[in-house]
């Protein structure tokens, strides 16, 4: 990143909770994206919900352009992501949009959980001090229910 500053997306988009893996509404996905693209992030998008967590894996693998093998082994999922910058050689910054991901809280919550936790900690490795090669990388899963707010909602 040359010695870009990090730009946090909950900075962005004050409201969301989390850090590296962010909660929204999916009534905001619009907004989230837009502001995303606009502030320079790649957007990789998981295409449609998946109950189980190997279809999510498989899912946040190829929305990432990650290798096959991180589709289907979770060690190949966290090595893929250490390897960010090889799948993604232009894009300093990127964010993966998951939409739908209250199908995995719902139909498997231990597998929710997992793939938030290597998600989180490639967002902690791959950005060392803004260096040669650092990528930021964050996650904004959208989840219906569950606690979530939109943007702008008071709490209760």
């Amino acid at each position: 990143m040359n010695g870009t500053a990090r730009v946090r997306i909950a900075t962005l988009l004050p409201g969301l909770s989390g850090r590296g893996v962010l909660l929204a509404a999916p009534i905001d996905a619009e907004r989230v994206r837009r502001t995303l693209a606009g502030s320079g992030f790649a957007v990789a998008e998981v295409a449609g919900p998946a109950a189980g967590l190997r279809e999510a894996q498989a899912a946040i693998a190829r929305a990432l352009r990650l290798p096959e093998t991180a589709g289907r082994n979770l060690d190949a999922l966290v090595d893929s992501l250490r390897d960010l910058a090889t799948w993604w050689p232009d894009a300093e910054r990127v964010v993966l949009l998951w939409p739908g991901a209250e199908q995995l809280v719902e139909g498997d919550l231990p597998g929710f959980l997992e793939l938030t936790e290597i998600l989180r900690g490639a967002s902690d490795d791959l950005w060392r001090g803004g260096g040669p090669g650092d990528r930021q990388f964050e996650t904004v899963a959208f989840v219906r229910r569950h606690g979530v707010r939109a943007l702008g909602e008071a709490p209760a």
